[in-house]
């Protein structure tokens, strides 16, 4: 008899406490979140990759987050990622091709796409990250913006997070321990911001466009231009060009598949304005050619006078386009690496399509058809 008492007064212990915790609400109290969710779900969808392709295993490159609002504009925790694309490769020796591999996570629609495809020119960029590294990583996308804006508010004035780009990478220059969160832009913009994804590490680059690069000989050509024009009054007259600007159009030093990422460069730049009509001149077409990359290469100018005051090949654009555009090596880069067949001509334009509110890099092919990147984005159009 004692020992059934002794158990009736152990069971009403042990259950005094349980309705206690009810009377609180405890067990209504949510589940914990995973420490890093983004960081789940960045092994979630690489997984999801080497699933469906075994070869992409440990040949992780890049992780390309495109954001839902721009990074300067909105508070941190409400920035989320609207896709995410995972870009495993390996360069096949034998073949003398890149093994390229994207699975492509779009949060809007929650679809995933995975695709396999071979480029003819490595990642020029890029070092691996394997999956022991990747382990290592313990800042989350979300943490990674929360930092970067951090940083940014302690500045007078940033450009570097005027994007809703940011990828996750381990650039080969300049050299870094771990992998980083670069926060994408224009090729002119000042400030590149890079988060390191083990330790959180902010750094600030605050450079130049690179020197030689064809977005350096835009930026100085446009001004000697302009200038030619308005501060020489080179036609007895100054003449506002600046906004003016029809077409650019690169000659590379070869055609774009005849050789690898690396070795195309452009051997010839000519610059078209239009100019309408206008009571202190006639309607105008000037052609401006820069024969080599030279910096201190003479321009050679040319004025057609009297032509149509329409332009039917595309809007007229100005110095904007500086501040807006990625640079013509990365979109070399994205025809070389996409999924499309590389042209078989040297030529490349930079104009602004008629009817349309952005400037396209377009690379023309005679025997292939031509594949157009947006120069903005610096994504494909297809």
């Amino acid at each position: 008899m004692k020992s059934i008492k002794f158990l009736c007064m152990m069971l009403i212990c042990s259950v005094v406490p349980m309705l206690w915790s009810c009377d609180d609400e405890d067990i209504n109290l949510p589940v914990p979140e995973p420490e890093n969710p983004e960081l789940d779900l960045l092994w979630e969808d690489y997984n999801a990759l080497v699933a469906e392709f075994p070869d992409a295993k440990n040949n992780f490159v890049e992780a390309r987050y495109t954001l839902d609002k721009v990074i300067s504009e909105a508070d941190a925790e409400n920035i989320k990622p609207q896709e995410l694309e995972i870009w495993c490769y390996y360069w096949s020796e034998q073949f003398g091709k890149s093994e390229i591999f994207v699975l492509t996570h779009d949060f809007e629609n929650n679809t995933r796409e995975a695709v396999h495809y071979t480029a003819d020119s490595p990642f020029m960029g890029d070092k691996h990250i394997d999956e022991v590294d990747m382990k290592l990583m313990d800042v989350s996308l979300g943490k990674a913006i929360k930092l970067a804006k951090a940083t940014a508010a302690q500045m007078l004035e940033t450009d570097g997070l005027n994007t809703r780009n940011i990828t996750l990478r381990n650039p080969v220059y300049p050299f870094w321990e771990h992998p980083q969160y670069v926060v994408g832009g224009t090729a002119a913009r000042l400030h590149h911001f890079f988060v390191d994804a083990v330790n959180g590490k902010v750094e600030v680059q605050e450079s130049v466009v690179p020197e030689g690069s064809a977005m350096a000989l835009l930026i100085e050509d446009f001004n000697t231009i302009a200038n030619e024009y308005f501060g020489n009054a080179r036609m007895g007259y100054q003449l506002d060009v600046k906004w003016n600007l029809v077409n650019v159009e690169f000659e590379l030093n070869a055609a774009v598949n005849a050789e690898q990422l690396g070795m195309l460069e452009p051997a010839k730049i000519t610059y078209t304005y239009h100019l309408p009509a206008a009571e202190e001149h006639p309607s105008m077409l000037i052609t401006v050619v820069r024969n080599s990359l030279k910096y201190d290469e003479e321009l050679v100018f040319n004025e057609e006078l009297d032509v149509p005051d329409t332009w039917t090949e595309g809007e007229h654009f100005g110095p904007t386009f500086l501040d807006e555009i990625v640079g013509l090596e990365d979109a070399i880069g994205t025809v070389k690496l996409g999924p499309v067949t590389d042209t078989d001509t040297p030529i490349v334009s930079l104009f602004q399509p008629l009817g349309q509110e952005y400037l396209i890099y377009r690379f023309k092919g005679e025997n292939t058809p031509s594949v157009d990147v947006d120069a903005h984005t610096g994504e494909l159009l297809q």
